[in-house]
């Protein structure tokens, strides 16, 4: 009797991995393990494709977490983006080799310089304000993400709107999780 008990626990353990390999959890686990930090040349065009999330921690299982809730987090930032204008073919990063960008924020035009070094960007908007930013080069493109708080300030004061119940939603959740890192998926 234990012998059969032990097979069939084996069995359902078996189809229990099998099943969650095949989930779209494990996929984007699996595709965010391919990722790399960094990218080699920044240069060009990048443009909005959509809303990006990440939590830091070395812990594996607490990074299989955080995809979870990373995706249920993109859902309402994209919500909070389009509030503030931020949707596809409406912002632009452009880098040029001379460490100078301009970001295209609707009809709005922002310029700068940046550095970029081991997967850090800096951006420097008009030497008044500084960001810095986390670049993870993706299977399609870049993603920059910025320490949550201070991405959701900026998209407040860019976007004019500073009472909106997405925005103050998305900031709670923030504001729960150290190490959570804010931003956009970007596509030359």
């Amino acid at each position: 009797f234990l012998s059969f008990v032990l097979i069939n626990s084996g069995i359902l353990c078996a189809q229990s991995l099998e099943d969650l390999l095949k989930s779209e959890s494990a996929k984007k686990m699996l595709n965010t393990v391919k990722e790399k930090t960094g990218v080699k040349s920044i240069e060009g065009t990048w443009q909005y494709e959509g809303a990006a999330c990440q939590f830091k921690s070395d812990d594996l299982l607490q990074k299989a977490g955080g995809i979870a809730m990373a995706e249920g987090m993109k859902t309402k930032l994209e919500a909070a983006y389009a509030k503030a204008g931020i949707v596809s073919g409406k912002l632009s990063y452009t880098f040029s080799a001379d460490s100078t960008f301009t970001s295209q924020f609707g009809q709005k035009t922002f310029k700068g310089t940046y550095s970029a070094s081991t997967g850090i960007l800096t951006l420097n908007y008009y030497s008044l304000f500084r960001m810095e930013a986390s670049v993870v080069k993706r299977l399609k493109g870049i993603s920059i993400l910025f320490d949550a708080d201070r991405l959701l300030k900026f998209v407040t004061l860019l976007s004019g709107i500073s009472k909106s119940s997405t925005l103050a939603a998305v900031g709670k959740v923030a504001a729960q999780y150290d190490g959570m890192r804010l931003g956009f998926e970007l596509k030359q």
